[in-house]
């Protein structure tokens, strides 16, 4: 299983120090979870578990949710609290990321679930099985 992460941020949000501390924790919870799962295989029906976090003002950005079964496709661009990034520190950044991600799974299994009859019932184990192994390097890494 392979994730890429990316992010939405504002400049009237975050300064740039703030900026590059996300970016740095973004790459971190990234590099260790492909790192723990690069070897890992899920049949669930996506390419790649791709996430954007949202860190802006209230007016920008609204949550995306897109998943596109036929493309294998999703496109998830979920919302990060501005002020909670900004009063944590390096550990709490990365947990604020993997909520976010964790979060993604969920909204994944809801729209899995949208085009159940069409998947194989094995898709929902595959994604809680990717779930458990996640929560475990989340334990291991404090993020938890």
């Amino acid at each position: 299983m392979e994730i890429w992460l990316s992010a939405e941020l504002s400049s009237e949000v975050l300064s740039e120090e703030q900026t590059l501390q996300e970016c740095k924790a973004r790459n971190a919870v990234e590099d260790v979870l492909n790192a723990q799962l690069q070897n890992k295989s899920y049949d669930i029906p996506i390419n790649k578990w791709k996430c954007i976090s949202i860190i802006m003002g209230t007016d920008n950005f609204d949550e995306r949710i897109y998943y596109s079964p036929k493309r294998k496709n999703m496109d998830f661009r979920l919302r990060i609290d501005p002020t909670s990034f900004k009063a944590t520190d390096d550990l709490g950044r990365k947990k604020l990321i993997f909520r976010m991600l964790l979060r993604s799974l969920d909204l994944l299994k809801v729209k899995l679930e949208k085009v159940r009859p069409k998947l194989d019932s094995t898709v929902f184990d595959e994604l809680e099985k990717l779930k458990i192994d996640v929560l475990n390097i989340a334990k291991e890494e404090s993020w938890i």
